[in-house]
């Protein structure tokens, strides 16, 4: 691999970008000189979910073995049963949950290592992350999706591959 010395490593915490995040780190521990770029597009979305739950609506509290009418109110549910459930926001694509998986891994290497958070589309944010850090080599994955919007527009690899100005390594 000799002339590699800047490595961009797309990274999504998908099962294509952990392939492509084992081929990065076979390809540049132990070399010296190689530094490795982590980058990931920002995608972060929430969404709320509604979530059972066990638990007894609130109770009036009891004041010296007295029923305390009127100091605490419950709310009021507008529907039977409503009260056994509630929303809650789950963040997806998080930045900082794909960083802390790759950073386990690479830590442990040793690896002269970047990230960075990249926005807008990914496959034009990680082209563009390429040619800011010199790169000679991006490393990204193939993503499982084999819908028709795909088949006809292509992937986010395929596009990359198409108009990177250097080598790209499609983890498969």
């Amino acid at each position: 691999m000799a002339g590699i010395k800047n490595v961009v490593l797309a990274y999504d915490d998908s099962e294509g970008s952990k392939k492509a995040l084992q081929l990065a780190k076979e390809i540049t521990s132990n070399k010296v000189g190689v530094k490795l770029y982590v980058g990931h597009v920002y995608e972060e979305k929430i969404k709320s979910e509604l979530v059972e739950t066990n638990e007894r609506p609130i109770e009036p509290l009891p004041i010296n073995n007295f029923p305390a009418d009127g100091v605490q109110v419950p709310p009021l549910a507008m529907e039977q049963g409503a009260l056994d459930k509630s929303e809650h926001s789950i963040i997806t694509h998080s930045s900082e949950q794909a960083f802390n998986n790759a950073k386990a891994v690479l830590d442990a290497l040793k690896i002269d290592t970047e990230y960075s958070i990249l926005e807008g589309s990914p496959s034009e944010s990680i082209i563009e992350f390429a040619k800011d850090v010199d790169a000679d080599l991006i490393i990204i994955g193939q993503s499982g999706d084999e819908g028709i919007k795909r088949k006809i527009l292509g992937g986010v690899s395929q596009k990359v591959a198409n108009n990177a100005h250097c080598h790209v390594l499609i983890a498969k």
